[in-house]
């Protein structure tokens, strides 16, 4: 059984095969035995993906802890997991099917040691990779990575577009996290129509609560509230000091 210590001490020791998913999968996820999680990204990155809704997902853990319990739920549901550093103290965690596992296997571990320079080239590959794996329309991705290379940070600026666009689409901000390239991104909204239309088939009573997470993301990134989680965390790392968890999760 794993560890918290085996986990922060290598943390690709919580990497799994993916091994298919055993039935009745809401009922497996929605137990009560992880809701420190969070019902949001349990709804989002586990049951979507162990349903065949999406062909992935990525979390990003505030501790070993949460890491601990995704593996144990990836384990019980079959799914393949790998996780990675992005930054000396940065985590992020992927869940796959059986379509996307190869990929989230190479994807590479980064910090800050390598250089600044090569940090940056290596945050774009990893952006460029990540979007493939989550099936990110490439203009998002695209505009992620300008961001990167012109040291501004895409959040910021999603927070003012938003704050100012006259018709933003909640359906553009599918998933915790995702940041479309612009409010209203046609492709952004396409795979918001698709999610819904999949949950609308294969869990038709998770819909509305969908949907109001969804709108939670979009004020999310309207409030300023990621720009702040993100500020915290860096100061923490700063003054080397456990981070606190954020107000805006879990949901």
């Amino acid at each position: 059984m794993l560890d918290i210590l085996q986990i922060a001490v290598d943390h690709r020791k919580a990497d799994l095969p993916f091994r298919g998913t055993v039935t009745p999968v809401k009922e497996t996820v929605f137990s009560g035995a992880h809701d420190g999680l969070g019902r949001a990204r349990l709804l989002e990155d586990i049951f979507m993906v162990s349903a065949g809704i999406r062909k992935a997902a990525l979390m990003h853990p505030f501790s070993e802890v949460e890491v601990l319990w995704y593996h144990e739920l990836a384990s019980e549901l079959g799914l393949g997991m790998a996780v990675r550093k992005a930054g000396s103290r940065v985590l992020k965690v992927y869940v796959s099917g059986m379509e996307k596992e190869n990929i989230i296997r190479r994807i590479p571990d980064l910090d800050e040691s390598m250089g600044t320079r090569e940090f940056i080239i290596a945050q774009i590959a990893l952006a460029n990779l990540t979007g493939e794996v989550l099936g990110y329309p490439q203009c998002c991705v695209s505009s992620f990575v300008r961001h990167l290379m012109d040291a501004t940070d895409q959040d910021e600026g999603a927070m003012e577009a938003l704050k100012v666009h006259p018709a933003p689409d909640p359906r553009a901000y599918f998933v915790d996290r995702f940041v479309p390239c612009r409010p209203d991104c046609p492709g952004a909204v396409k795979e918001g129509k698709r999610l819904d239309q999949e949950l609308q088939r294969v869990a038709p009573e998770l819909l509305p609560e969908y949907r109001e997470v969804r709108k939670g993301h979009m004020e999310d990134v309207r409030s300023g509230a990621i720009v702040r989680e993100k500020k915290d965390r860096d100061r923490a790392i700063e003054h080397e000091r456990p981070v606190k968890t954020p107000s805006v999760r879990p949901k």
